[in-house]
């Protein structure tokens, strides 16, 4: 070979394996991950359900993976900001994010963000879903949801609902119930469960649309009656108390649910092996068995299954909120 051959060729060697080493670069990380500390953003305050939720989730994850996994809390309203870090993140595996039906109800109640939930992740897995419950005080006189809608119908504008704030799960459930209901209700948002609870307990509002582990236990106590809850079946916490898809609603199947996502371009390697981590951690009762108390009902997905729940959900979210006119503070 001649000279001129000899150094066309080690050229094209050298051009070759420059192409290539990027991709085999990416394939080596990836099957080498984790080599160092995993880190999940979580979009609220610490002591949050988010955070209650995930953290012995991730005590768990870590121990199979062998890395620590660190909780860095982003906490803003709607999950802008721990969303936004997580989804500009390398997508090298190693920042992972929690994301949630808030991100397909916030979607809705901004004209632009700086992400997009539907395609800027790759998301990997559902964690659980939690149903609204639909509660009176006892001696309101209300009994049932039959009851409640007569009573709705008879004098229209008359009863109101508290929920946790305009745009909450609890607020679009209840305008899914006037609208397939034919009623008018007046909604009284509060900034937080808490004092929407408080006042529902003082008699001061008729109905309040909460989250089980925040009715629940007054709901035992006597103080409150419950009258239906959106979950698909019946809660386990109340299993005399019907679903809204019982009594004739099957378009108020509402459930707040949570997820584990990667920012878009992780390696499909990561993805699987954080997806296989994540299931084996929800099929032991130890971790599962006290979130279930709490009212969470455990999903496992696949994170074709979780992504085209995000898509759904921020679709039909959107079109309420827009329907609504509702916009962020």
């Amino acid at each position: 070979m001649t000279l001129a051959r000899r150094t066309l060729a080690t050229g094209l060697g050298v051009l070759a394996a420059a192409l290539a080493a990027p991709g085999a670069f990416a394939q080596g990380a990836a099957a080498d991950w984790p080599t160092k500390p995993v880190r999940i953003i979580v979009p609220t305050p610490p002591g949050g359900p988010f955070d209650r939720l995930i953290r012995p989730i991730a005590q768990d994850m870590a121990a199979a993976l062998k890395q620590p996994i660190v909780i860095d809390n982003r906490p803003s309203a709607g999950n802008i900001v721990g969303t936004q870090a997580g989804a500009t993140s390398a997508p090298d595996g190693y920042t992972l994010t929690m994301t949630g039906m808030i991100n397909t109800i916030t979607a809705g109640l901004h004209e632009k963000l700086p992400y997009d939930i539907v395609g800027d992740f790759a998301h990997i897995s559902a964690i659980g879903e939690g149903a609204q419950w639909l509660v009176t005080r006892s001696d309101s006189g209300i009994e049932s949801l039959a009851d409640l809608l007569a009573r709705a119908k008879k004098e229209p504008g008359r009863l109101n609902v508290a929920t946790s704030g305009a745009g909450s799960a609890g607020h679009l459930l209840m305008e899914l119930l006037q609208r397939a209901a034919g009623v008018t209700l007046v909604h009284v948002p509060y900034k937080g469960g808490a004092p929407a609870l408080n006042d529902t307990l003082a008699g001061v509002v008729h109905l309040l649309a909460v989250p089980q582990n925040a009715a629940q236990p007054h709901v035992l106590s006597g103080k409150l009656r419950l009258l239906a809850v959106s979950s698909r079946e019946r809660s386990p916490a109340a299993p005399a108390a019907p679903t809204f898809a019982e009594l004739g609603y099957p378009q108020m199947t509402v459930t707040s649910w949570v997820g584990l996502s990667a920012p878009k371009g992780t390696p499909p390697e990561v993805v699987r092996r954080v997806h296989a981590a994540l299931q084996a951690t929800l099929a032991k009762p130890a971790i599962t068995d006290p979130l279930v108390a709490e009212g969470l009902a455990i999903m496992k997905t696949s994170p074709e299954q979780y992504a085209a729940l995000v898509r759904s959900d921020t679709e039909r979210w959107g079109q309420l909120v827009r329907s609504l006119k509702l916009k962020a503070d």
